[in-house]
């Protein structure tokens, strides 16, 4: 098999020998299928020439037809990827490529056309965007939410009607969420579009030859799509591929487009390592181990070129930001020799911790997340990649596939708790090919080692969670039909056909579809919710869909699947410099004076309107930290059982082992170095984390007798300081599973005991409180509780909970249910809130309105 080389045009193969030298495996292996023009699924490591391996084949067409017709117009090729940042990066990082191959054609005695680049995003000026449309450019790099923006402009769409090839970057974080379903319609909505595009410019396609017993119905541009971490493979090509229609002898048939998987996913070299900054987790001076940590952290950023550290939530990188910076000054105004954890300790007493920073003005440690404005965010990355920074503190807003530089270390504060994230995040470290990615990863306490240790062993292996793409999301079928159906009429049956194309709805049954469609065209009593006014008409005569007056304006102000969750934006006193944004409760929580960090800076709130803060400079006073809602990561059930069948395997070498002391760093039996080298082969742990986690799961046993883990699950009974009956379960499976399965045993113990319960739930548990309860609660429910009734009670309780109302408001807004955005505006959120309360009654008693939270899905 060839390498696909010798089939690129002269100057595109000269260039590329000149530059590389030799294919990667992504390309060696992926080109001849992507030459073929097949659908194209490529898994490779990060820094494996993968994303090359996606564009050079459909810059090397292009170039060939502009030579052919210099006036080539429309969009050939289309990114698009799930980050703006990232879109960005591959925009400037193609434009060495396209410089490189014009000058070798010129040297080759070849004059290349101009091929034109745009970026379209939500950043986008709108005197870009109508230039985009007058002057169409053949790549066009942009978002899913983008894309369907595109799709719904009456002028804008026509630029994507030549697209032949699609490229979907980092397709992990798309095919297993609704951001991802919304993609999918997208892409079929393309098809379409290029579909008519070409049959109107064709002539008709001669009849078939009447043995022939099946052929396509359809065609359409080819799909490549690209990532490091993806898992099962057969589903994420199946979401990429999408489904088409073939006739058949007994009538069409709705078949898998084909897709040809590219496995190149080699493990990459990794130095990979989980340290715990202190002897002993349970024992930290201040209570508080960040004094310890964050010096450890500091000599990582001083001993190598460029940093990347890694927080888990928005709040957690500003307090990073804000310790490191703290720790920073003082060792270098020599007031604390380097390493020494006084920094962050004031007579004992830990600083920076609760509601407030340390108090430190600036510094050389900057957080780089969702909530800074775009222009803080380019502004650090740039000065990254200048060298300027020896470190960025970041969120997810910086594991995906950009571009920054020479990182040669990622940091991750505490577990990342899932191993494709902590893949992407260590693999922004020796990004290039053939280099080592490191990475060092800090546990916090001990449950927090643990799952660290689980997540660094699936890293060695490369062994990701599975990613499954949800079906038959409603709310994300009702906006694309009141998007479809603005742009012009369909027909119910063709609407339903195109629908199924799209992975997400391959079995989506027609009466789902026609109740979407009787709560889109109003078939509910609008006199008593008047806010639930038709988004479309349906002619149930002719089974036709048509738009009426706002539907387009609808669907486009409120397009996409991340719901509005009330953010303010922050400004200078000119009101025209973005700080950032911060979440509803913590603005509630603030007041005209108050004083708060963002972005490293510090901020004193002068004014405060309905949307928005108006902040000065309040450098030297002490600030607030600011939280988000919905922050942090969460364990998700695989993840879970990965770390079950890690805190039983560890469990089953620990028990046998002779007594050990109390202290971690004490003279050790010799029975036990087994065990830490273990630990520290195959889960990449320190030697104080091995002897923590060690002595952790030890007592654990010697206490109890068991453990958590994938195969069981543990009840405690005590009583609290104040007389509370208290009962915990340890369950290690994720917030997910306990968030329903705390619903459902809360249920029945208020039906046993009669008595208020009050529940807390985390990624490893779930701990009820009985208030006035005059017994013990009945544990043996815990165990006879069967699936069948844990289903029934599950159903019953989630209408009156805070998840189903949360959960209720964020669907009906994804499906144009609720007023949403009018000329840009948000609406309050009061309104918004008050949503769920105000159409479930009614939903709950109409059998055919559909069932948009999905109640056997806790999200």
């Amino acid at each position: 098999m060839t390498d696909g080389l010798d089939l690129f045009m002269p100057a595109v193969r000269r260039w590329f020998l000149e530059e590389y030298g030799a294919p990667t495996a992504p390309q060696r292996l992926g080109w001849p299928a992507i030459q073929r023009g097949e659908h194209t699924l490529i898994l490779s490591p990060t820094g494996s020439g993968k994303t090359m391996a996606a564009f050079l084949w459909g810059l090397n067409a292009i170039f060939q037809d502009l030579a052919a017709n210099p006036e080539l117009s429309g969009v050939q090729l289309l990114y698009v990827s799930p980050l703006k940042a990232l879109n960005n990066d591959i925009e400037r990082n193609l434009r060495a490529p396209l410089a490189g191959i014009r000058r070798t054609a010129r040297r080759l005695g070849i004059e290349l056309p101009p091929l034109r680049v745009a970026v379209r995003t939500g950043d986008t000026p709108q005197s870009a965007r109508q230039r985009m449309v007058k002057q169409p450019p053949h790549v066009l790099i942009t978002t899913p939410e983008s894309l369907y923006l595109i799709l719904t402009s009456p002028r804008a769409c026509e630029v994507l009607d030549t697209v032949k090839t699609v490229i979907v970057d980092e397709i992990h974080t798309l095919c297993g969420n609704k951001r991802g379903v919304h993609l999918g319609l997208s892409l079929e909505r393309l098809t379409h579009r290029v579909e008519a595009a070409r049959s109107a410019s064709e002539a008709s396609p001669s009849a078939a030859a009447a043995g022939d017993a099946r052929r396509s119905a359809r065609s359409g541009p080819q799909r490549i799509g690209l990532s490091a971490t993806q898992r099962p493979l057969e589903e994420v090509a199946r979401f990429l591929g999408g489904q088409e229609w073939w006739r058949t002898d007994g009538g069409d048939e709705l078949v898998p487009r084909p897709v040809t998987i590219v496995d190149a996913g080699t493990q990459k070299p990794m130095d990979l390592r989980v340290i715990t900054a202190v002897p002993d987790l349970r024992r930290l001076p201040a209570d508080s181990i960040w004094p310890f940590l964050i010096p450890r952290v500091l000599d990582d950023v001083r001993r190598h070129r460029t940093t990347l550290i890694f927080a888990n939530s928005r709040r957690a990188a500003e307090r990073a930001a804000d310790r490191l910076n703290e720790q920073y000054a003082l060792e270098e105004e020599e007031e604390i020799p380097p390493g020494s954890p006084e920094g962050l300790l004031r007579e004992g007493v830990s600083v920076g911790r609760g509601m407030f920073g340390t108090g430190r003005v600036g510094g050389p440690f900057r957080a780089h997340h969702g909530s800074v404005s775009r222009e803080v965010r380019l502004e650090l990355e740039q000065q990254l990649k200048a060298g300027r920074l020896p470190a960025l503190i970041g969120t997810s807003s910086l594991e995906l596939g950009i571009d920054i530089g020479t990182v040669d270390l990622v940091v991750q504060l505490q577990s990342p708790r899932s191993v494709a994230r902590g893949l992407q995040r260590v693999g922004r470290s020796g990004h290039l090919v053939g280099q080592t990615s490191a990475g060092r990863i800090y546990a916090t306490h001990r449950e927090d080692l643990l799952d660290a240790g689980a997540v660094a062993h699936g890293m060695l292996r490369g062994d990701i969670e599975p990613t499954y793409t949800p079906h038959n999301c409603l709310d994300v079928l009702a906006q694309h039909i009141v998007a479809m159906v603005s742009m012009e009429p369909w027909a119910v049956p063709d609407l339903f056909r195109l629908v199924r194309q799209a992975y997400g709805y391959h079995n989506l049954s027609r009466d789902a579809l026609v109740s979407v469609l009787d709560m889109l065209s109003g078939r509910y009593p609008s006199d008593a919710f008047r806010e639930l006014r038709p988004r479309i008409a349906w002619d149930r005569v002719h089974d036709t869909l048509v738009a009426l007056p706002g539907s387009r304006l609808l669907a486009i102000t409120n397009g996409g699947t991340i719901t509005d969750r009330g953010l303010f934006r922050v400004y200078l006193p000119d009101r025209k410099t973005l700080l950032g944004t911060l979440d509803e409760e913590f603005v509630f929580e603030t007041h005209v004076g108050d004083v708060f960090t963002l972005g490293t800076g510090t901020w004193r709130v002068l004014e405060m309107d309905e949307d928005a803060l108006v902040v000065g400079d309040a450098a030297g006073d002490m600030p607030r930290m600011p939280s988000w809602r919905g922050d942090a990561v969460r364990r998700d059930y695989a993840m879970g059982r990965r770390l079950g069948a890690f805190r039983r395997l560890l469990a089953e070498r620990v028990v046998d082992l002779p007594p050990l002391p109390d202290d971690p760093s004490a003279p050790w039996p010799e029975e036990a170095a087994s065990v830490i080298a273990w630990l520290a082969t195959d889960y990449a742990m320190d030697e104080a984390s091995a002897r923590n986690a060690i002595l952790y799961v030890r007592q654990q046993l010697d206490v109890l007798g068991a453990i958590s883990s994938d195969r069981s699950v543990l009840v405690e009974v005590f009583t609290d300081a104040i007389g509370d009956q208290r009962m915990a379960i340890h369950s290690c499976f994720g917030s997910r599973v306990n968030s329903a399965w705390a619903l459902v045993l809360a249920q029945a113990l208020r039906e046993r005991m009669r008595t208020r319960v009050e529940t807390q739930v985390n990624d490893d548990g779930i701990l009820f409180r009985f208030v006035d309860a005059d017994r013990e609660p009945p544990i043996d429910l815990v165990r006879s509780m069967a699936p069948a009734e844990a289903r029934e009670r599950l159903l019953l309780e989630l209408p009156d909970s805070a998840l189903f109302g949360a959960q209720f408001r964020m669907n009906a807004a994804r499906a144009l249910l609720l007023p949403g955005s009018r000329g840009g505006a948000a609406p309050p959120s009061g309104c918004s809130a008050s949503a769920p309360r105000t159409c479930w009654p009614w939903r709950a008693s109409s059998r055919t309105f559909p069932s948009l939270p999905r109640p056997t899905v806790i999200a």
